[in-house]
């Protein structure tokens, strides 16, 4: 053993989830502590995933999302 503590692995999203943004890798400062709801998720890059923003003026608009970038409920 090397002395090195594994982090546990982030459970795999799910479309219909509910998340909230957090600051990841991007700078997406503007959208950091909004909440929304998972459209699709994609395999390719793993984890990424569009997501709707409650309270977007464009109820139709969905974001892209990379895994760092959103908590789920119990995150």
């Amino acid at each position: 053993m090397n002395g090195l503590t594994r982090q546990p692995l982030e459970r795999d999203l799910d479309s219909g989830e509910r998340i909230h943004i957090r600051q990841g890798a991007r700078p997406i400062s503007n959208l950091v502590g909004q909440a929304g709801t998972i459209v699709e998720v994609f395999r390719v890059p793993q984890g990424s995933c569009l997501v709707r923003i409650d309270g977007d003026t464009d109820q139709q608009r969905e974001w892209f999302f990379y895994r760092d970038e959103v908590a789920t409920g119990d995150a």
